[in-house]
């Protein structure tokens, strides 16, 4: 992948999650006007069930799969490579989503205190096991550099999902039963439609040696992903025990919002991962590695100032006597910042993880992550109690911020970044005082003020052009660099 490929796939990996987003955003009003928080808050414990056990299945090969796909030459190796992986992923599958189901109903007891979400478990289950099938086919897709096609089938889910949700949740009132039936099945369909394109590079066929390889790599990835999950999700967990189930639905709500941020992220990686790993064995990394960190910074804090100084205008709206989003809601945005500040930090952890992976040092990975994690939940049980809601964000913070400085410490000497300095301290401190008069001020004016203010700094302070910001890396400015 060159540089111009790069923007170009980071290109349609963001507008695919900008359309999946405002897919997801979508749900928000739909969600707040017919779910209460507090049932909201069952919802959100069982999606944090969701995110930890996709983890498990997806049994961190994804990252392994990438690396030595691009390390071979070889198509035979490669189809085998491919194969192999996702033949132990569905055995693996199969097994987990039967075990877990048998569980269910003590599993129902232990999250919700009640056996009453035992059948929505099972389908939690059945549905992680299509989506990892789903998501590996994907993984492949971008690993062969088909941004296009792998978010137009991503694209295709989320309608799906849509369109399911509007039908079970808004027509027939199904509340979180609902979202729980519109996800299988929008995955299930999903898996029918993937299941024809790797044709031409599966076998039925499990190598050894391979697996081997793969679960040496691997393991370390899925601990450290583990761990990265459960930072994600044991606050809920955790303010459930403190504050009670409408505290989390809240809680959850603004998190939804303030995961755009992630989402951003993720797009940025789905195309750094394997560019960043060419351009490490092209040896001809140090100045666009640079220039990449700060059209990051600078991209996701312009993400962080509008997301957090527009959102509260959104429970204003009301359109014949509906609102947009259920006033109800809106304690819980006091979060948004702060949540949406630990994913930037969580976005420079992953720019470092290029050091882990060439060296197949992956257990820095996991160190990071599980010390994040351990972090993360020690603040949560001593903030939770005394801040509620803001403890747990700020706990969210305090791991990430953690995490990105220590892959940034153990990769200092053996990656070598042309930084640059000034501009990228312009950023931070433009966007931090801005973020600080705008929520004091609380007037949309000035707010949009801001947001033009920061992007004319980055225009001619930060010699960042505003067309750049959703490439995040161009080859001309690279390269003029």
């Amino acid at each position: 992948m060159n540089n111009t490929s790069l923007s170009r796939s980071v290109i349609w990996y963001s507008l695919g999650n900008i359309f999946i987003r405002s897919v997801s955003f979508f749900f928000l009003p739909l969600y707040s006007n017919l779910i209460r928080a507090a049932d909201f808050g069952n919802y959100s414990l069982l999606m944090s069930v969701y995110a930890i056990l996709l983890v498990v299945y997806q049994l961190g090969m994804f990252n392994a799969m990438n690396k030595f796909f691009i390390e071979e030459s070889s198509a035979a190796r490669r189809k085998l490579i491919f194969s192999s992986i996702l033949n132990s992923i569905l055995i693996t599958g199969v097994f987990l989503t039967l075990l877990f189901s048998i569980l269910s109903s003590r599993l129902s007891h232990i999250i919700f205190n009640k056996y009453d979400f035992s059948s929505l478990l099972t389908f939690v289950f059945i549905s992680i096991f299509f989506e990892t099938i789903n998501a590996y086919i994907l993984y492949l897709l971008k690993t062969m550099e088909m941004a296009k096609k792998a978010v137009s089938y991503t694209a295709l889910g989320a309608i799906l999902n849509l369109v399911l949700n509007i039908i079970l949740v808004y027509y027939l009132r199904l509340s979180i039963a609902g979202i729980i039936y519109s996800q299988l099945i929008s995955v299930f369909i999903l898996c029918l439609i993937l299941s024809y394109l790797i044709k031409d590079n599966y076998v039925f066929r499990i190598d050894k040696d391979i697996l081997k390889v793969v679960i040496k790599f691997s393991i370390p990835i899925l601990f450290a992903s583990l761990f990265t999950a459960g930072s994600n999700v044991a606050d809920r967990f955790i303010l459930n025990i403190f504050a009670g189930r409408e505290e989390v639905g809240l809680y959850s709500f603004a998190y939804r919002i303030a995961i755009v941020m992630n989402i951003f992220v993720a797009s940025f990686y789905a195309a750094w991962n394997p560019h960043s790993l060419n351009l490490y064995y092209k040896k001809d990394y140090e100045s666009s590695f640079g220039v990449t960190l700060n059209k990051l910074v600078a991209s996701c804090c312009l993400i962080l100032l509008t997301v957090s100084l527009l959102t509260r205008y959104l429970f204003d709206i009301n359109i014949y006597g509906i609102s947009l989003f259920n006033p109800g809601y809106k304690a819980g945005i006091i979060i948004i910042p702060i949540v949406m500040t630990g994913y930037i930090f969580n976005g420079i952890s992953l720019f470092y993880t290029v050091y882990p992976t060439v060296a197949n040092k992956t257990h820095h990975i996991l160190l990071a992550n599980l010390t994040a994690f351990a972090l993360n939940i020690g603040l949560n049980f001593l903030l939770i109690p005394r801040f509620g809601m803001v403890g747990a964000a700020i706990s969210t913070l305090t791991g990430f911020l953690f995490s990105s400085f220590y892959l940034f410490f153990v990769s200092r000497k053996a990656i070598i970044i042309e930084y640059q300095y000034r501009e990228l301290i312009i950023i931070i401190i433009t966007v931090v005082l801005f973020l600080i008069i705008g929520l004091s001020s609380k007037n949309i004016f000035i707010d949009l003020l801001l947001i033009l203010l920061y992007l004319f700094t980055l225009q001619f302070f930060a010699k960042i052009r505003i067309n750049q910001i959703s490439a995040v890396t161009n080859i001309r400015d690279i390269n003029s660099n």
